[in-house]
């Protein structure tokens, strides 16, 4: 199945997809290489075009354009550290599984947080504009198919799904802003100091 038909399934016609996906055949470096990258492409471009092209208002009310080699340099960190947040929270959803009679399965719990972050990245489209990046609480629409998913993918009960859900959601917060802490230490907090000295 093609990227964006999966991705459009996944989104309109979400239980029925989550039992087909269930019964695939993938493995891990097919999930990444054929499905995460290509759409976590999407956010890491549109910022990239967004900060450099469009622009960004400064507090003082002036445009202001990040340069070129610092945005592409953050892009990439960012990338890269999307699909490490990937699969970091992929393994923690296989350590928690057995808590909530799941099955431990690590290409069961990257297929989960990969799909489920469909949403996410589709919603990165939003920040070719910066004044837009608002409208990326969009992808939270992920963590009702991180909900529908469990069940097919995971095999948890019906009455264990919604801890589980609770249990990784609180996880995905703290990994990601760990991540964030790093991609913004590194280059979006030393650009934007520059950029508000302009």
């Amino acid at each position: 199945m093609k990227i964006f038909d999966r991705a459009r399934e996944i989104i309109l016609h979400s239980r029925q997809t989550w039992q087909i996906i269930s019964e695939e055949k993938s493995s891990i470096k097919d999930l990444f290489i054929n499905y995460a990258a290509p759409l976590a492409v999407i956010p890491a471009v549109s910022a990239l075009i967004g900060m450099t092209l469009v622009g960004m208002r400064m507090p003082a009310g002036n445009l202001a354009r990040a340069p070129f080699i610092e945005a592409l340099l953050g892009a990439a960190i960012g990338f890269v550290i999307q699909l490490v947040a990937v699969f970091v929270g992929a393994w923690a959803v296989k350590m928690l599984a057995p808590f909530f009679g799941s099955k431990p399965d690590l290409t069961a719990a990257v297929k989960l947080i990969v799909y489920s972050m469909t949403p996410v990245w589709l919603v990165g489209i939003f920040q070719l504009v910066p004044g837009l990046g608002i409208l990326s609480l969009l992808g939270l629409y992920g963590v009702y198919l991180l909900i529908l998913g469990l069940g097919p993918v995971m095999g948890t009960p019906s009455n264990k799904i919604v801890w589980y859900a609770i249990s990784i959601f609180l996880l995905a917060i703290i990994i990601n802003f760990i991540l964030s802490i790093i991609v913004v230490g590194l280059v979006y907090g030393p650009m934007y100091m520059r950029m508000l000295a302009i």
